[in-house]
């Protein structure tokens, strides 16, 4: 039994990730932006075909999405960046530069 509510979390955070709108990604997985909204709250139930459409155009598994995949250091590194890019550019610059100071500690 899939975990509509997780299902949808991850889809909204995986959408979110590649920086791609519901409009985005319900156009790429071919269905309405508004049954993808609904998806991504829990309020829909989807088909193994719609959840399939959704997870091609991410370009995840269905497994990714459902939950049942970790999430290793490469992809958390990436995450991390993706936020990073949220911030504001001096805010954005201290970061860049609280790494350098600490990344000889890992070498």
């Amino acid at each position: 039994m899939i975990d509509l509510k997780r299902l949808g979390e991850n889809i909204r955070k995986e959408r979110k990730r590649q920086l791609l709108t519901i409009e985005q990604l319900a156009e790429l997985a071919e269905i309405s932006d508004n049954f993808l909204g609904k998806i991504e709250r829990g309020a829909g139930t989807p088909s193994l075909h719609t959840v399939d459409r959704i997870a091609c155009a991410l370009d995840v598994s269905i497994d990714f999405l459902k939950g049942n995949v970790g999430h290793g250091a490469e992809y958390k590194f990436i995450s991390s960046l993706m936020e990073i890019n949220g911030l504001d550019e001096k805010s954005r610059e201290k970061f860049i530069d609280f790494i350098n100071t600490n990344i000889q500690y890992f070498k």
